[in-house]
């Protein structure tokens, strides 16, 4: 009989009971994968509460309070063994990138599919997203099929399969965060259908979820025409 795997225990900080309520449901319906531990509708609670607890994974929303939401996130992010997940309204500004800098694990939408945020939770428990604090470096000197350097980092091979067409797309993605994909499209001189398909194989090859998680990775990991972040800290999707 195979060994029975211990369940990802998840911690939800929220000030809203509806949204606490749900991701209640939606994670507790996964068990034994994974269960909700407990909740806290403050960040000094939550505080105090991760502390006790010591979650698996977090999940975070930004709310008013009388501590910093990013000193939160900083605070949760002491042990390399809690994972934290922003969750984002499709039309809420979160600084995305500061949250990351802060410890942040990965951003999930709060509109995404019930499935997409069981397997965010899935892949940031398992493994790291874009969790360097400092970038990594872009790979844009090595073709898909061209050598490796040596000792490779594990994303350094996952940016490897990328073309140079892709790269592209993911350079033009993060110096304009909100631009809608028919406005890439016509930038790059390329369909919507294929900015689509593009961005399908990227998030294949690189392992991630959306274009949030696109733009945090290529922000921790350098994958960017320079090295300054783009001027807007804010991502709202299509």
């Amino acid at each position: 009989m195979p060994a029975r795997r211990n369940p990802i225990r998840v911690m939800l900080i929220d000030c809203r009971p509806l949204v606490l309520m749900g991701l209640h449901d939606l994670i507790d319906a996964r068990k034994p994968r994974m269960e909700v531990i407990g909740q806290a509708s403050a960040y000094a609670n939550a505080l105090e509460l991760a502390d006790q607890l010591r979650p698996d994974v977090i999940f975070f929303s930004f709310f008013p309070d009388v501590l910093d939401p990013l000193d939160v996130i900083a605070g949760l992010s002491g042990s390399s063994a809690v994972k934290v997940l922003v969750l984002k309204g499709l039309y809420e500004s979160i600084p995305i990138a500061q949250a990351i800098a802060a410890g942040a694990r990965g951003v999930v939408l709060a509109e995404d599919p019930a499935e997409s945020i069981i397997q965010a939770i899935i892949k940031v428990h398992h493994r790291d997203v874009g969790l360097g604090r400092a970038r990594a470096g872009g790979l844009s000197s090595y073709a898909v099929a061209g050598p490796l350097p040596p000792k490779c980092s594990l994303e350094q091979a996952k940016q490897a399969q990328l073309t140079l067409r892709e790269k592209e797309l993911i350079r033009a993605i993060v110096g304009d965060p909100s631009a809608k994909y028919l406005s890439i499209a016509a930038r790059l001189g390329i369909s919507e259908h294929t900015v689509h398909n593009h961005l399908s194989n990227i998030y294949h090859k690189l392992q991630l979820i959306n274009r949030i998680d696109l733009l945090m990775y290529a922000l921790k990991h350098g994958l960017t025409d320079s090295d300054e972040p783009p001027a807007s800290s804010w991502v709202e999707l299509d």
